[in-house]
């Protein structure tokens, strides 16, 4: 088969290698769309703990079953699928009390984890433990179900704090994908203001459409802005989908006294904050990774029209072209929020 191979920074090929075989309890999926993810350019662009060379890449897909592994009766030859790339162990403490996203011991599909590597979805077809395929709805395309893994993410960060967020005031530092899907899961819990705030105008424009009702780019002053939009008060939630210095500083800035900020973007391995400010503002620092059971919610609430992921997508590229892609959205001189490959 065809797959996209990593071999380090700036390198990843377009080369057959062997078609992988189903074991006991896997499926063999033939791969219809799969989502470059910001974590995979990271790759790209320079050394990741996260990506040995010889990896596919590539956790973001979804496709059809060609063929089933000994023991699999539950599923059928041209199921569509989605799949929930995290694969714990299930019998570690964290797994045990409910934290399947932190567990030591686990494997994701399209990444190198402490337990090993795993290969992933940017090729014609990839395995799957059975256990960890999810029906598509008819009405659900292959290209939103290459979104569900993200949205989950934004997903479980939202509930973290979904109390708070009612008729409340939010804002969200970063408007890619991880934060335009933040945007959508607090519309659908009812905030009542929904500020995005970041350094490209055309994704603040998509912000509006995922929800956001209003918009800043980040070379303005943020919190003088924040300031006229509250009446002084400051923002009851800040999503921080960036994770560098300045949007948590901007993030302890603007939130309101006892606010709550999550900490999702990862960007920066580690930063230095206007700690004693957080302290004097009693804010609550809130850290969300990954899922747990949201890639399920977050599919059944594409399929209940409750989100539209799809308007994200701003194009789609033959697998064979990969290279090029990810070349050109390492550049930085892109306007691309969410890119679909797909095998020829």
């Amino acid at each position: 088969m065809k797959a996209l191979v990593y071999y380090g920074p700036h390198d990843i090929r377009y080369q057959d290698v062997p078609t992988p075989r189903p074991k006991e309890g896997e499926v063999l999926v033939h791969v219809r769309a799969v989502s470059i993810c910001g974590s995979d350019l990271a790759a790209y662009k320079a050394v990741s703990s996260m990506r040995s060379p010889g990896l596919i890449m590539g956790h973001e897909f979804s496709g059809e079953i060609v063929q089933l592994g000994e023991g699999v009766d539950n599923l059928k030859v041209g199921n569509r699928v989605g799949v929930i790339t995290n694969i714990y162990c299930g019998k570690c403490p964290d797994c045990l009390e409910g934290r399947t996203n932190v567990c030591d011991h686990r494997y994701i599909i399209g990444t190198t984890m402490k337990a090993g590597s795993y290969n992933g979805a940017m090729s014609e077809f990839v395995v799957a433990p059975a256990e960890k395929i999810m029906l598509l709805p008819d009405y659900v395309s292959f290209d939103e179900a290459a979104l569900v893994e993200p949205l989950s993410i934004s997903l479980r960060a939202t509930k973290h704090v979904a109390y708070e967020v009612p008729s409340r005031a939010i804002a969200v530092l970063g408007v890619g994908p991880i934060g335009l899907m933040a945007i959508m899961c607090m519309k659908n819990l009812g905030s009542a203001k929904i500020v995005a705030i970041d350094l490209l105008q055309n994704r603040l424009e998509l912000a509006r459409k995922c929800g956001a009702t209003d918009t800043i780019l980040s070379g303005q002053d943020v919190p003088a802005l924040i300031r006229q939009m509250t009446d002084n008060v400051g923002i009851d939630v800040v999503f921080d989908a960036a994770g560098v210095p300045s949007t948590v500083n901007t993030a302890i800035e603007i939130v309101r006294n006892g606010g709550s900020i999550l900490m999702v973007g990862m960007a920066s391995p580690t930063l230095e904050i206007a700690y004693k400010h957080a302290v004097s503002k009693e804010l609550k620092l809130q850290a969300s990774y990954m899922y747990t059971t949201e890639m399920k919610e977050g599919l059944q609430m594409i399929a209940d029209a409750k989100l539209n992921v799809a308007q994200m997508i701003t194009s789609r590229h033959p697998l064979s072209e990969g290279p090029k892609v990810f070349e050109e959205l390492a550049s930085g001189n892109t306007k691309e929020v969410k890119v679909i490959l797909f095998p020829e």
